[in-house]
């Protein structure tokens, strides 16, 4: 199999996301600019060996339960739930409200963890979901530590996309510079409408930046003057954090390091 072969066969499963979990084919290759005889021949592979199923009633084709059994085993080798798990659930507790890490991802965010808060109304939203760094306090402060060239693409990516959080790129840029001066980030009704929250960044012990750690819930109990209440919390733990992430291993992130920040 050629490098070309497995670079068209890995863009078709970057294809199948939260937003889209399913494809018809001539819609897929539209949208990828592949002949469709090419992206059949691909999907019929991955169907054969259980990567990708074709729904039945619809004829479209979905992610298959093999992807189940690869999470697991990489959930397994990270061992990463059961390191920061706890930390999760006693910033949790002592905030009373949902706590959320996102780590970056190529040039997303990608909720990694989420420990839900005991409280009837709270931040819901599903480990896996990912977002433009733009958008709300978990995502800009990452956002915020990478190098001007990344920030300057991404920025540029959502002004193309009419993003309303972004007015001006400088005017962006320059929020982003006091983001990271301040240390922290706090937003409301950005990502999800009603839903607040108060983010600080998690590095890696080259203080190259992995993610974030974030306290969320209902805007009208998360305030911005009770999330600065909340933030001695979060930053009690981020030590903690910086550490673990700096010895797990995050293979899309390594690589992403190792060619943007060398």
């Amino acid at each position: 199999m050629s490098s070309k072969t497995v670079s068209k066969a890995l863009s078709i499963l970057d294809a199948f996301t939260a937003e889209t979990p399913s494809w018809g084919l001539r819609d897929l290759a539209r949208y990828l600019d592949m002949s469709h005889t090419i992206v059949h021949r691909i999907l019929s592979t991955f169907e054969e060996k259980g990567y990708i199923v074709q729904n039945a009633e619809t004829n479209k084709y979905e992610l298959g339960i093999k992807f189940i059994e690869l999470s697991s085993v990489v959930e397994d080798n990270l061992k990463i739930t059961e390191m920061i798990q706890p930390i999760m659930k006693r910033v949790a507790l002592e905030t009373g409200e949902s706590v959320v890490l996102t780590i970056v991802d190529n040039e997303e965010g990608l909720y990694l963890k989420i420990v839900e808060s005991e409280k009837s109304v709270r931040f819901s939203e599903s480990v896996g979901k990912r977002s433009p760094l733009y958008i709300g306090a978990s995502h800009k402060v990452i956002l915020a530590y990478l190098p001007d060239e990344i920030q300057s693409k991404i920025v540029d990516h959502g002004i193309s996309n009419k993003a309303k959080q972004i007015d001006t790129k400088e005017g962006f840029l320059d929020l982003l510079e006091f983001i990271k001066k301040q240390g922290w980030f706090y937003t409301s009704s950005e990502t999800f409408e009603d839903v607040a929250a108060v983010s600080i960044p998690l590095f890696d012990n080259k203080r190259n930046i992995l993610g974030s750690l974030s306290v969320a819930g209902p805007s009208y109990r998360l305030t911005e003057d009770q999330a600065k209440k909340f933030l001695p919390i979060l930053k009690e733990n981020q030590d903690n954090l910086n550490f673990i992430l700096s010895k797990v291993f995050f293979p899309s992130r390594r690589n992403y390091l190792m060619n943007k920040l060398s």
